[in-house]
């Protein structure tokens, strides 16, 4: 074993794969800190992907974590406050691998069933509706599930062309 495999060994001694460190936030579901954790996304990634990679990422996760804020609260009887939110990005050989979890009301079953751009009358474009339509765009391997009282999206922002210069 060379020494920078020891380094990478684990409890076990397995040496891991390439491994990438892993952006990770516990973070209320408010559009405060919501916004806050996009520009330390920011700042993390900045340096290791491309601008239209980042971009997208931000979109993304804009997306995700302000649908959590806006509609995962519970209802005020129960005593609970705003749901907490759990994410977690890696980079790998594919994009940039996403978990976000959340301990607020189930996602609606529609939500994530494949769609398309809802039909559009140029005079009377509707303000909302087009967020899991991007969500679904932008990335791949897209996943959601809900277990006990949590909520468990994962998917993949696939490098741009740009990325495999780096």
């Amino acid at each position: 074993m060379i020494p920078t495999e020891r380094q990478n060994a684990g409890p076990n001694g397995r040496i891991s794969t390439r491994t990438q460190p892993m952006f990770h936030r516990v973070l209320p579901a408010n559009p405060a800190a919501v916004r806050d954790t996009l520009a330390d996304i920011r700042l993390r990634f900045r340096s290791e992907v491309s601008e239209d990679t980042l971009g997208r990422l931000e979109l993304v996760l804009a997306e995700v974590m302000n649908n959590i804020a806006e509609h995962a609260a519970r209802p005020s009887s129960a005593g609970e406050g705003a749901p907490s939110i759990h994410l977690s990005i890696v980079r790998h050989d594919g994009g940039l691998a996403c978990a976000i979890s959340d301990d607020g009301v189930s996602l609606p079953e529609d939500c994530i069933l494949p769609r398309g751009l809802p039909a559009m009358d140029p005079e009377d474009l509707p303000e909302g509706g087009f967020g899991w339509y991007l969500i679904q765009d932008l990335t791949q391997a897209l996943c959601y599930y809900r277990e006990d009282q949590r909520n468990f999206l994962a998917f993949r922002v696939p490098f741009s062309a740009e990325d495999g210069a780096r």
